[in-house]
């Protein structure tokens, strides 16, 4: 068995570098659908090998599998690669995304064709996915370093590739300083890390004992700034709701789906196996930033009407969702309460999982209507459902399972999300409790806010009549985009139907973490009502309660036949209110369905609005344009007042320093040598 799972592993690794290899072969043909085809399919089979390995792995007795060992002639560098339990848990996630998006991607591209080189991109695409892959099963720091970097630096490239939008190339600016800003906090708690322990190695479990609590508290406070950043936790987002719409919709979906995964990955591996949870202080401060992201996340999405840019704010919601169980899963480690602080930690990484196949999904959804309308705006849209009805219904399982909404997997997790922060609230510990019952406050705000977002998007946007002439054209995209979502929407309503299943599979990984069985606690079976825990009265079946809505319609249906007698169809004209015909004018608009959550959020948002009329006459004017814009708090009132401060700064200091003078530079340069030698000397 564990013959196979290695054999299997290398086959996705070589899948994956066969497909850059082939990639740039061609870079220089004109006719590039072939090879994007055969990319496509290359990494198709290599995320299949890599789930169907890392599935094997989680239910195999072996505690680590060693892939790959190459050690270099430069010191510390070993290219060293070992999945555990919680790497084979993403490594899962990421393949089980890379293979719906390739499958989607094929006739996704195609609008690419002459204006952009494929091969240059499919090169990118997969390089990319090499690096997430190397990130998540790196078994020494130095490695995971450059194998983070590398994922950075593709992604900018990815994010830039249509570079001649200026507003692309100031999103990969942005986002190139802030992971880089986040790179260079995660360097330096390496450099602590290897200051006590003398080791890069990450396999050593509780290796982090040796440090100090000082240094640990450090090195925690660095991690968290570092892959906090990655995640776009706030106020460190600010980068995502950039970056993110302008990638490629495909991109995009890596990005949101798994990328900022790698944070909590991240997060998880260097804090909770690494370092050790021993102070409750830091599951507090996850578990704040976390309703923080989640509230202030769906907010900034309901007032969006650019489709990516709204999905990116939520990916900041959801992420913010993820931590809220991960700060209470560190709350109940730090006290030695093993079967609560389980039930958070497996709340959070099946959140992780849901959010990797809806959010993917929901920017394939995006892309889709990219291509087939040309437009992100949700205002000129509307009717698509008519005009895309297969793919209007894959967005309608996306945004029911963000929703949190029965049958789908997004309900699980945030239900058993609840189930944690009830369970964390104990006698004897106000403190504790007080933070519980706000995080259950705010993840009931998230939840009811993300559903009116996402009522707005569906409605919007294929609902009612078209707004612009590219809505009114629109045409189904081609059968493989679809084929793509499609895939991720069943997987969507299989995990909410089936949760025990999900529930399994992710036990191992929880106990691998010392999160001890929470499946074995469980009370029910298959198609069952059950207990999440002993400690939580709180009972779920998604399937028994699917069933009971089917059959209540079902009856409701034969009692109006029953009563009511033959049925007669008559068809009426809608009421137009007095006008001639209706018309896309008269529809609420996304500017519109928001205004009321504006005005009660004004403090948040900050709005302006402007109003321009055309005409003579102030009562009977020929046209009214109504506009308004949202501030972001923390653009406006953090980043550019240190921007500015920075600048004067540096501006003051270049003309202290840099006088002309070559004396002056000979004195610098004394007095470096002379401290290199003092610093060389007491080393």
């Amino acid at each position: 068995m564990e013959l196979l799972l290695h054999h299997l592993y290398l086959v996705s690794i070589f899948g994956y570098l066969l497909g850059a290899v082939i990639s740039l072969g061609y870079l220089f043909v004109k006719k590039q659908n072939t090879g994007n085809v055969i990319v496509n399919a290359l990494c198709i089979l290599a995320s299949a090998a890599a789930a169907a390995a890392s599935v094997g792995k989680i239910f195999s007795d072996v505690e680590t599998l060693n892939i790959f060992s190459l050690q270099s002639a430069i010191p510390f560098i070993t290219l060293n690669i070992s999945i555990d339990n919680l790497s084979a848990f993403f490594v899962l996630a990421l393949s089980i995304l890379v293979f719906c998006v390739s499958i989607y991607s094929i006739s996704y591209i195609s609008h690419y064709n002459g204006k952009r080189n494929i091969g240059l991109f499919n090169f990118l695409y997969v390089m990319f996915i090499i690096s997430m892959f190397f990130v998540l099963t790196s078994a020494n720091a130095v490695f995971f370093y450059i194998s983070w970097e590398a994922m950075s630096l593709l992604s900018y490239f990815l994010v830039v590739f249509e570079s001649e939008k200026e507003e692309n190339q100031q999103a990969g600016t942005l986002y190139i300083v802030m992971t880089h800003l986040a790179t260079a906090c995660l360097l330096i708690g390496f450099m602590i890390m290897y200051h006590y322990t003398h080791s890069f190695d990450l396999t050593i479990a509780q290796n982090g004992a040796a440090i100090p609590e000082v240094a640990r508290n450090i090195a925690f406070i660095l991690f968290l700034i570092g892959f906090g950043t990655k995640a776009g936790v706030i106020p460190l987002h600010i980068w995502l709701p950039y970056a993110h719409p302008a990638a490629p919709s495909n991109v995009s979906a890596l990005m949101s789906g798994i990328m900022i995964k790698t944070a909590i990955y991240g997060l998880i591996r260097f804090v909770l196996c690494y370092l050790g949870v021993q102070n409750t202080w830091w599951g507090i401060v996850i578990l704040v930033l976390g309703m923080l992201s989640a509230v202030l996340g769906v907010a900034y999405a309901l007032m969006e009407h650019n489709i990516k840019r709204l999905l990116a704010f939520h990916s900041v919601e959801n992420i913010g969702i993820i931590l809220i169980g991960l700060g209470v899963s560190y709350i109940a480690f730090a006290q030695n309460h093993l079967l609560i602080g389980g039930l958070a930690l497996t709340a959070a990484l099946l959140h992780t999982f849901n959010h990797t196949l809806f959010k993917g999904g929901l920017f394939l959804g995006a892309g889709a209507i990219q291509y087939a309308v040309h437009t992100k705006d949700i205002e000129k849209l509307g009717g698509l459902l008519k005009k895309m009805p297969v793919t209007g219904f894959m967005i309608l399982c996306f945004s029911l399972a963000i929703s949190a909404i029965v049958p789908f997997n997004g309900f699980i997790s945030e239900w058993l999300t609840y189930q944690s922060l009830f369970a964390n609230i104990l006698p004897g510990q106000f403190g504790l409790n007080f933070f519980s019952a706000v995080a259950v406050a705010a993840l009931a705000l998230t939840g009811a806010l993300a559903a009116a977002c996402f009522v707005k998007l569906f409605g919007i946007s294929f609902l009612g009549l078209p707004r612009s002439e590219q809505a009114a054209n629109a045409q189904e995209v081609p059968k493989t985009m679809n084929i793509g979502m499609g895939l991720l929407a069943f997987i969507c309503l299989g995990i909410g139907l089936f949760p025990l299943t999900i529930l399994k599979l992710l036990d191992p990984v929880v106990g691998s973490l010392g999160g001890g069985s929470v499946f074995s606690q469980l009370q029910g079976g298959f198609m069952l009502v059950y207990y999440p825990l002993t400690v939580s009265p709180g009972i779920i079946s998604p399937m028994a309660l699917v069933l009971a809505l089917a059959g209540i319609i079902l009856f409701t249906l034969l009692v109006i036949r029953i009563v009511g007698g033959k049925y007669i169809e008559q068809k009426y004209g809608t009421w137009d209110c007095g006008f001639e015909a209706l018309n896309a004018r008269m529809q609420y608009s996304a500017t519109g369905f928001s205004k009321p959550i504006k005005i009660v959020f004004r403090i948040l948002f900050r709005p302006t609005r402007k109003i321009t009329t055309e005409g003579d006459s102030l009562y009977y004017p020929e046209s009214i344009e109504y506009a308004t814009t949202v501030a972001s708090i923390f653009e406006d009132y953090l980043y550019h007042p240190v921007i500015k401060r920075l600048q004067k700064f540096s501006q003051r200091t270049k003309y202290k320093i840099q006088t002309g003078s070559i004396h002056s530079y000979l004195i610098y340069i004394f007095a470096a040598v002379l401290l290199l030698m003092l610093y060389n000397r007491l080393a």
